[in-house]
């Protein structure tokens, strides 16, 4: 496959156009919604296209556009979805963990926690919960929310299925790696995937219940309502019901 088309124009969109394409699409396939995507030029096609243009460009999963470049679906549909695309109309994209049958192991920030129910909790609540599968055999569950720094929920995991909110200045979902931002180059979630047993929050910066979350990957730093700290370096939590309580 040639890297230019017939106009001079190189296959590689610019990472600005790729961000425009995902405000744009809702971070997911116009047509199913789902975060692991590809970039197809529309209308024009890449054949004829002489620039990035990202009103032209659309998010499809890889099912989708195979149809779509297969011959098995028309454009003409990409080009209904892109007016109304699905993730904007239900509010977020979705994917799926593929957890195994063994409980995961959180990273968080600068805490490790394994075997735990209730990895963390705020103010009583679960931020996160990890459960059994539902039958033998079947994977473990995780479900948790991560909010941004204003205190809103940039993106959810319910039993496994985790959706990056359409109100998110960015999200990218790269190479086992979930980054959201809040704006140019405010990164508040950075989850490295290492399935099928290992979640890392390699970059966090939260608002939750009123305390206020920092992580990297050596160290949590966290300012309570009343305005203490704490910070947790190179700590590890394991056979907790609750692993990490902030109270």
């Amino acid at each position: 496959m040639s890297e230019v088309n017939g106009h001079g124009l190189n296959r590689n969109i610019p990472a600005a156009v790729k961000r425009q394409v995902r405000q744009a699409c809702g971070f997911g396939c116009v047509i199913c919604g789902a975060v692991i995507v590809e970039y197809e030029h529309v209308d024009p096609p890449f054949a004829w296209a002489t620039s990035h243009d990202p009103a032209a460009i659309a998010l499809l999963c890889p099912q989708c556009h195979a149809k779509v470049t297969r011959k098995f679906m028309p454009k003409a549909i990409v080009s209904a979805a892109m007016k109304a695309p699905i993730c904007k109309r239900q509010g977020y994209a979705s994917e799926v963990f593929e957890l195994g049958q063994v409980s995961p192991i959180l990273v968080f920030g600068g805490v490790t926690l394994h075997e735990c129910p209730v990895p963390v909790q705020v103010k009583g609540l679960p931020l996160i919960l990890v459960q059994p599968g539902e039958e033998p055999g079947a994977p473990f569950r995780l479900t948790g929310t991560f909010c941004d720094g204003t205190g809103l929920p940039s993106l959810e995991i319910v039993e496994n299925e985790w959706r990056p909110f359409v109100r998110n200045w960015d999200m990218e979902a790269v190479g086992g790696v979930i980054t959201v931002r809040q704006g140019p180059g405010d990164v508040s979630l950075r989850l490295r995937v290492e399935l099928p047993d290992r979640l890392v929050v390699e970059r966090l910066d939260m608002f939750s219940g009123g305390y206020r979350i920092v992580g990297d990957p050596s160290s949590l730093f966290v300012v309570s309502p009343g305005g203490g700290t704490m910070t947790m370096t190179g700590c590890m939590v394991s056979h907790c019901r609750v692993g990490l309580a902030l109270e």
